[in-house]
């Protein structure tokens, strides 16, 4: 009996050391976790001290009072955690809180407060959240002048703007960002960033540009093509090319009708030619009969 306590005593104390790699910074635990995922807030206060009372976890009200109870642990009565009942799941062992199908609204401050029999403590852990934003969808509308590009990308958290790409680098005469904006989702709080740039082509350069949202890259797209080597001028040389190889073909295929034609018209001729001698043979005989 002394034996297994000892060991369980041992082991809470090994965890502890393993919990450290948490990153901390003036007495709060830094925790990331992504929407729709699960995260762990690690009350550590000391996993080495025995005959726990209570652990609570709350978030402070925004001017330190009215704080919000998220769930926890008693001793001697039940808890209950009322809308955090399904999304939460504590383990007094470990001093530990499990948050479920995270939200953006859970992101901040969290509060852990334990009681042990001799003393009591308080962890500060910080909760950030994310969500990774879409592969960015880029549109390209461009006239002789010069090409107006759209970026977009959606269902990201925190609010980033969006980064643009060119190849070559041109100087801040030669393009300009035309509009930037987002809007956020009234029911998943997530955010769709959208931003429009205009590039001048004036100088005849080939440019190929992408752009990027938090790790998000979209395909490089190429814009201001040179004017020997437009879209355009592609587009007009194979249709120039195509009607010249169907009049080709036209006129090829006239030129056999036309020839299998007389063929068989000299063919025809030829054969009431031969048939004339035979007939004529024919009626000499008639006329020696008569």
């Amino acid at each position: 009996m002394v034996y297994g306590m000892f060991v369980r005593w041992l082991l809470r104390c090994v965890l502890f050391l393993v919990s450290l790699p948490f990153l901390q910074s003036k007495d709060v635990t830094m925790v990331i976790g992504e929407v729709g995922g699960n995260v762990t807030i690690p009350c550590t206060s000391d996993l080495c001290e025995n005959h726990l009372v209570f652990m609570y976890v709350q978030r402070p009200g925004s001017n330190g009072n009215n704080s919000q109870f998220i769930n926890g642990y008693h001793m001697n009565k039940l808890l209950d955690p009322k809308e955090y009942t399904y999304r939460t799941k504590v383990d007094p062992k470990q001093l530990t809180m499990t948050l479920s199908s995270l939200l953006p609204s859970d992101e901040g401050l969290y509060e852990c407060h334990i009681q042990y029999q001799n003393k009591k403590k308080q962890e500060n852990i910080q909760l950030n959240v994310t969500a990774n934003y879409s592969i960015p969808i880029v549109t390209v509308a461009c006239d002789n002048v010069s090409c107006l590009v759209t970026c977009s990308s959606d269902s990201g958290y925190p609010l980033r703007d969006i980064e643009w790409s060119l190849n070559p680098p041109l100087n801040q005469s030669q393009w300009r960002v035309v509009n930037s904006s987002e809007v956020r989702d009234s029911a998943s709080m997530l955010f769709s960033v959208f931003s429009s740039i205009s590039v001048n082509c004036s100088s005849g350069l080939r440019l190929n540009l992408s752009c990027a949202v938090r790790g998000a890259l979209s395909q490089e797209h190429t814009v201001c093509w040179p004017q020997t080597g437009s879209p355009d001028v592609y587009v007009t040389s194979a249709v120039v090319a195509g009607a010249v190889a169907l009049l080709c073909f036209l006129l090829a295929g006239l030129f056999v009708f036309k020839e299998r034609k007389a063929r068989t018209a000299r063919v025809d001729q030829d054969a009431e030619e031969a048939a004339r001698p035979a007939e004529r043979v024919q009626l000499t005989c008639r006329n020696l009969d008569s």
